[in-house]
């Protein structure tokens, strides 16, 4: 197939393939409207695509982004992060460039390096959950954004889920049903920064309806999964003066909650309200009743971290942010939540 040229859309419409260049290159200010309206059809017609390795030559920019992740790629539930960052970048015609490195720092070094070689414009560096990310020497003065993860520079946007405003207004939903003995099902302490947020999000929300500290669940049965939540729940729910709801840390803890309130012969939402957190894909929604959690907010995330790259470059008109933004995490309402019985 012969590549169609700049001249040849120039002797299709009779103009000059200056004429030609500012019209696609979007800087036609001084061409007449129908002189812009015959350029564009004619290179629609001809099947014109821009060479971009000139245009790289010819601005300095390779309209590429870099993004480097831990275990997002492999993760379903991290799909909507990926959907919402290329939401931006196509919209203004710049492509990612994503690299797992499974959280191993010789494999980020690495994709770091690759990346840098390849001339991207900026750098995103993505988490799978919520923890701070040492990147700053590594991107080496080149534009950066953090997207689930944070920074020590003050200066790096970054964009994280708002986890303690999402667990009190998780836990204001019990509250508001009316329940008064609420536990919370938390993980091991890990490097996330989404437990202890959460966590004090449970205990403020408690301290201001008068409720008390709370009780708080840590499984320890090995790696943190919906089994190990089954095994605390069942000791949590096992006795007579038991919650009548139980606030989870995620969606995969409050499987364990079901599944060790179906074992004790209890019926949620009738003798247990559970709320989880995250709104995991093909998890809340299928669980029977269906799980009222909230919601990560992943896709808009994504959204913001490449509107935040794009205005850091100069893509998008705006002054650039800085710091760290927490996004709102909405509330999704399903049937796991019911005023306590008696």
């Amino acid at each position: 197939m012969v590549r169609v040229r700049l001249k040849d859309v120039a002797a299709a419409c009779g103009v000059s393939t200056a004429t030609v260049s500012l019209v696609l290159n979007e800087a036609s200010d001084r061409i007449t409207p129908e002189t812009v309206a015959r350029v564009r059809a004619a290179a629609a017609e001809l099947g014109y695509t821009p060479n971009t390795a000139a245009r790289s030559l010819r601005t300095r920019r390779t309209q590429t982004i870099g993004v480097v992740t831990d275990t997002v790629l492999t993760a379903g539930s991290a799909s909507a992060m990926v959907q919402g960052t290329q939401d931006v970048a196509w919209r203004h015609d710049h492509l990612l460039f994503w690299l797992g490195t499974q959280n191993e720092p010789p494999l980020v070094d690495r994709a770091v390096r690759a990346l840098a070689a390849r001339q991207v414009d900026g750098f995103i560096f993505a988490a799978m959950y919520h923890r701070a990310l040492d990147f700053g020497d590594l991107t080496r003065g080149v534009p950066t954004v953090g997207l689930d993860a944070v920074s020590d520079d003050a200066d790096v946007p970054c964009f994280v889920p708002d986890d303690f405003a999402a667990a009190r207004a998780a836990v204001q939903l019990l509250v508001d049903a009316g329940h008064r003995r609420i536990a919370h099902l938390s993980e091991p302490t890990g490097d996330g920064l989404a437990r202890q947020l959460r966590l004090d999000g449970y205990r403020t929300t408690l301290a201001g309806a008068g409720l008390g500290p709370g009780q708080v669940v840590v499984p320890q049965w090995g790696h943190f999964g919906s089994k190990a939540a089954e095994l605390a729940s069942v000791e949590l729910l096992d006795s007579p003066d038991r919650p009548t709801a139980v606030f989870a840390f995620n969606d995969i803890a409050a499987i364990g909650v079901y599944h060790a309130a179906r074992r004790l012969g209890l019926s949620i939402p009738d003798d247990l309200s559970v709320v989880g957190f995250d709104d995991y894909e093909n998890v809340a929604s299928e669980l029977y009743p269906a799980l009222t959690t909230m919601a990560l907010p992943h896709r808009t995330m994504g959204q913001l971290a490449a509107t935040a790259l794009l205005t850091r470059l100069g893509v998008i008109d705006g002054p650039a942010p800085t710091g760290v933004t927490r996004v709102e995490c909405p509330p999704v309402i399903r049937e796991s939540v019911a005023p306590p019985r008696g």
